[in-house]
């Protein structure tokens, strides 16, 4: 992947990012606003609308109004608790109005008709609450906020027409405007470090991508390495045939072999090739299916037992597990040929091999032993990637191309196992197969 594209890649990895934190912020901030302010009036609302039912409160205040007695007060036995402050009114007014919108109650009002004075009588919307702002007469800087309720007045004399209950809000509103501001700045301020970490994180977006396409590289340049090798081969072997065509097959049957072996080794390649792409794309399903471990083991080790013979070696099989097994025979039967054909290459005369089964714990246990050459920890570090190789000029000696473990890896991947390496002292090397139980349980119980 170039500079460029890798680029803008990650830019765009962090525009989208950016957008989601500031979406998420905004969507959040509105939500918190709404609530706070819904519950903030939610009282003050309440109050007024029980102050225009209490029938008492009401009469109270139009027999003040009609005797001119602020401080005419109820009755005791009568007394309701009204508004936010119980019987404190000093945030909540009563206000009379008149048909033709004059109010009536001003002398009972008394100090507080100065802050109302630029009120005026809105009868289009009756029995629901309202917002006001007015403006303070005694100080032009300041603005009233109110919130309101108004009814029809029902009076046998006909002087007060509508009745309005006010309640003022500057308190609730001023706190709502700190908050505000509290929680835009937070918001600014978060998602200014939102920035930062949308960059982070479309850096870590990026890593992903950049070892896969790395990789991906990397497979193709090795893959067309190996092919290259062979294909040059057959290519001059042919073009050979091609120079003596008086000869006969016999004659030029060495190029021919040559040929032949080169074009099984190229099949071999490919056929590796493909497994790795289809584990890669999750197309490689395994067909798993009940076996006999034990005679499993048995009839995959025997070949390995009569090459190692012929070729003076000591192979031992330790063969413990009786339990049925619920497995792809086929996978598992690659990934230890892959497994005992190395042991048996990288083992001389004399040397043992050890092939060992049995059940530990909650696992089937799979050790393929060999007291040839040890493998230091950096070759293990890698030696379960693709193309790798220990040791690249016994590896041509052997016709490996570096896929093999790799292979077995994935395949005891996907049977959600463990294949790891580690030293068989005094000298040689050890593969472990961890194979979980816990699928098979139900199956020792029906047999």
């Amino acid at each position: 992947m170039n500079t460029e594209l890798s680029r803008n890649q990650r830019l765009k990895f962090f525009f989208i990012n950016v957008a989601a934190f500031a979406s998420i912020f905004l969507l959040l901030g509105f939500i918190t606003l709404q609530l706070l302010q819904s519950s903030a009036y939610r009282q003050t609302d309440l109050s007024l609308t029980q102050m225009a039912k209490n029938t008492h409160l009401i009469q109270m205040e139009i027999n003040r109004y009609q005797q001119d007695d602020p401080f005419l007060a109820q009755p005791n036995n009568q007394r309701i608790e009204h508004g936010p402050d119980g019987n404190n009114r000093f945030n909540s007014q009563i206000i009379l109005w008149s048909k033709d919108g004059k109010i009536l109650n001003k002398n009972v009002l008394g100090g507080r008709f100065t802050e109302l004075a630029s009120l005026s009588l809105d009868n289009e919307h009756l029995d629901a609450i309202q917002t006001l702002t007015l403006k303070n007469t005694s100080d032009v800087t300041q603005k009233l906020s109110f919130h309101s309720y108004t009814i029809k007045a029902d009076d046998q004399d006909g002087q007060v027409a509508y009745i309005q209950f006010l309640a003022n809000t500057n308190q609730i509103a001023d706190s709502m405007k700190t908050f505000k501001t509290i929680l835009i700045v937070c918001m600014v301020v978060f998602w200014l470090i939102s920035i930062g970490i949308s960059f982070y994180i479309s850096k870590m977006n990026m890593k992903p991508i950049m070892n896969a396409w790395h990789k991906q590289q990397e497979f193709v340049e090795n893959a067309s390495h190996e092919l290259r090798t062979p294909l040059t081969i057959i290519q001059n072997s042919l073009q050979r045939l091609f120079t003596k065509p008086e000869h006969t097959i016999l004659e030029e049957s060495e190029p021919i072999a040559q040929a032949l072996n080169e074009t099984r080794r190229m099949k071999s390649l490919t056929e590796d090739l493909l497994t790795l792409a289809r584990s890669d794309s999750n197309q490689l399903v395994l067909q798993k299916e009940q076996i006999d471990p034990s005679i499993f083991i048995q009839q995959l080790a025997q070949p390995f037992q009569e090459i190692a013979e012929m070729e003076a070696k000591h192979f031992v099989l330790e063969n413990f597990t009786d339990r049925p097994m619920l497995i792809d025979e086929k996978r598992i039967h690659q990934v230890l040929v892959i497994l005992l054909d190395n042991a048996l290459k990288y083992t001389n005369a004399g040397e043992m091999i050890v092939l060992q089964s049995e059940l530990s714990s909650d696992n089937w246990l799979i050790e393929v032993k060999n007291n040839g050459p040890s493998i230091s920890d950096e070759d293990k570090k890698y030696i379960f990637e693709r193309f790798y190789r220990e040791d690249h000029s016994r590896s041509k000696e052997t016709g490996g191309y570096g896929l093999g473990l790799s292979i077995a890896k994935q395949i005891i991947t996907q049977h959600k196992g463990k294949l790891t390496v580690h030293d068989w002292l005094p000298k040689g090397v050890v593969f472990q197969i961890r194979l979980p139980l816990k699928k098979y349980h139900q199956i020792d119980k029906k047999i």
